[in-house]
């Protein structure tokens, strides 16, 4: 071979390595990369609250997922590893001459080779997770398994090619078992080893005469209250009003359910939304808690939808927030009817705490025990609206304050804490701490 057909040689395998393909894979899993840096970033710092994403939203239920963690680490971090590790790869061909540095270039094939497949087999199962198990999205993990793995996917169809330069073959059974490996893997790891449930966020917030949200800029939403409230409500008019940290508005316990004693010394008070499989969770702890401390511990239960058709804060309405607003309707409605039957009430309506009943279930259950007439007076009367606008402000200040939109909200004293406790125990202790129960 003549010095000219060598250069060309080498020039038209160099271009093998070093063509557009390389440079799209390369911005692909910088993207790819970017994304989960930032995923990252918020489960370290945030516990994966991510800004945008609301409670009970695909981010919110996939990244507080037990499937978010691998031995207790954000699966974005080794994720981000792996990504890391292919594109610095990509480099590795490209200052090589084929013909020269054969075995150097064959390493970095086999290398890249083995990333590619490990990037498909994790997306596999990330994406099948959210799919399968969790049932929800989220669009930025997503985003992140689709880039990845489309840079894998177009390297691997250079891969014969590059082979085939190398005078080598590419062991595609090797990748898929290494694939299959791997899935396996990660997948025995979150099982045998699921990540324990986080604690609680606990904001400590200084009571204070005025809001901490400027008063020009905060929205709204509260009305006039009704004077022609309930009798059975008013009864208790003369009860402490519940003041809310770090803010001028107190809650008036007599139009809201209480559950315990309503002359508890100790009293808490959660926002809360049938819905919300969090808030569900929470309600369990308590039930089981309230008792342990009987006459020394009440909790006012303030319904807070996550459902735009009634809380302007939310944008959107995830699935299973679909008609939250109704359910805190008729919460607030038996209360106002009935302030001695909403216990049974209660107690009926959170007898599954691992989903929620059908609206129908929960309607017919409330006419059933009060009348279907003043029910549905009751439901859309001015009272009932005017104290779901307060709970959602109070909510919005909360959050605000807080720094997280996580549900339920438990306020305790001068703190919220933000999302269930890990246990009823957890509660347990906590309220101790803060209320010096004994």
């Amino acid at each position: 071979m003549s010095n000219t057909e060598s250069s060309q040689s080498n020039s038209s395998s160099e271009s093998i390595l070093i063509g557009n393909w390389i440079q799209l894979t390369r911005v692909l899993l910088f993207s790819a990369s970017i994304i989960t840096i930032y995923l990252a970033l918020l489960a370290l710092t945030q516990g994966g609250d991510v800004p945008g994403c609301g409670p009970d939203s695909g981010c919110d239920k996939v990244l507080k997922s037990q499937w978010a963690y691998l031995l207790g680490v954000p699966v974005s971090i080794p994720g981000l590893c792996l990504y890391l590790v292919f594109l610095l790869k990509t480099f590795s061909i490209k200052n090589h001459n084929l013909l020269t540095n054969n075995k150097k270039n064959i390493r970095s094939l086999n290398a890249l080779t083995l990333c590619a497949f490990a990037v498909i087999g994790a997306g596999i199962w990330f994406i099948g997770i959210q799919a399968l198990v969790i049932k929800a999205f989220c669009p930025f993990c997503c985003t992140a398994h689709a880039l990845a793995m489309t840079a894998a996917v177009i390297f691997l169809a250079r891969a014969g090619i590059i082979a085939e330069s190398l005078k080598v073959n590419i062991n595609i059974t090797g990748g898929i078992l290494a694939m299959t490996a791997l899935i396996a893997l990660i997948a025995g790891t979150q099982y045998i080893f699921p990540k324990q449930k986080p604690a609680a966020k606990i904001v400590e917030l200084t009571n204070s005469k005025t809001n901490s949200v400027a008063q020009n800029n905060q929205k709204k939403i509260t009305s006039q209250p009704d004077q022609n409230n309930n009798a059975a409500v008013k009864e208790n008019d003369k009860e402490t009003p519940f003041p809310i940290p770090k803010t001028k508005l107190s809650l008036i316990t007599s139009k809201l359910p209480i559950i315990g004693n309503r002359k508890a010394k100790n009293r808490i008070a959660v926002l809360f939304d049938y819905t919300c499989h969090h808030c569900r969770t929470l309600h369990s702890y308590i039930r089981q808690t309230i008792p342990k401390y009987e006459n020394k511990l009440s909790c006012i239960m303030v319904p807070m939808p996550l459902d735009n058709k009634c809380n302007p804060l939310i944008k959107t309405t995830q699935k299973d927030h679909i008609n939250a607003c109704n359910y805190a309707k008729i919460c607030l409605a038996v209360h106002q009817i009935s302030p001695e039957k909403y216990d049974e009430f209660d107690n009926w309506l959170f007898s599954n705490h691992n989903s929620a009943k059908p609206l129908s279930t929960v309607r017919n259950y409330a006419e059933r025990i009060l009348g279907k007439n003043i029910l549905d007076k009751t439901i859309n009367s001015q009272s009932v609206l005017d104290q779901i606008a307060t709970n959602i402000e109070i909510y919005n200040l909360n959050s605000t304050n807080g720094g997280t939109t996580i549900m339920p909200q438990t306020i305790i004293k001068n703190r919220v804490m933000f999302g269930p406790p890990p246990s009823a125990q957890a509660l347990e202790n906590i309220l101790i701490q803060i209320l010096d129960l004994k």
